[in-house]
């Protein structure tokens, strides 16, 4: 995922650095490319923060559960062209959150800066428009319900969208009341840092 703007290799060199480390070769050394980006950590005791992501991961399978029994559902709002566009997207986002959760599960208490930019951009924002479609399909249905006179599917369907907004809203919120920091990286101190000149003569060096 690109931020700002930025590509992957921008994002790359931004945060890593080649550095020489010891290694059993003629040379003695061999470049590696270390870390050195800002780390951002998770202000929450460990194992409550382990606790946090288990649930909104729980939550997260919880709403394609609903989803998938409610969009299962004979109702007009299933086969309409708005019902089924906005329930689509919705269905995109979640795939995406799918994936910011098991990020933020593997992650440590401590990550990456690109790693936390993309959980957070998901869950503390990508979530809220999964919410916000998922309802906004859910007030499609009452629309056809008026109009259909078919009162019973049109309000467990509801229902049905509106439960998956709210994990959605649940999932949102409460890895918005996280808090974090940052802090600054050390880890290149007392490391051999392969400039980019360096890096440039290595690479002449072995061109045809």
């Amino acid at each position: 995922m690109h931020f700002k703007g930025k590509s992957f290799k921008d994002l790359f060199d931004e945060n890593y650095t080649a550095v020489e480390v010891p290694a059993g070769n003629r040379k003695g050394y061999r470049i590696a490319y270390c870390y050195s980006g800002p780390w951002y950590i998770w202000d929450m005791p460990k194992e409550k923060l382990r606790r946090e992501k288990w649930l909104e991961f729980g939550l997260s399978l919880l709403g394609i559960g609903l989803y998938l029994l409610t969009g299962s559902r004979r109702a007009a709002v299933n086969v309409s062209g708005p019902g089924v566009v906005s329930a689509v997207l919705a269905l995109c986002i979640h795939v995406l959150e799918f994936s910011a959760l098991i990020k933020f599960i593997c992650a440590g208490h401590r990550t990456t800066k690109m790693t936390y930019q993309e959980v957070d951009r998901i869950l503390g924002a990508a979530t809220g428009l999964r919410g916000i479609l998922l309802s906004g399909t859910a007030v499609t249905a009452l629309v056809y319900a008026v109009r259909d006179g078919m009162w019973s599917t049109a309000l467990l369907t509801a229902a049905g969208y509106l439960s998956c907004a709210a994990t959605a809203f649940l999932i949102h919120f409460r890895y918005k009341k996280i808090p974090f920091y940052s802090e600054k990286n050390t880890s290149l101190e007392g490391k051999k840092v392969i400039t980019k000149e360096e890096k440039a003569a290595a690479a002449d060096k072995y061109k045809c």
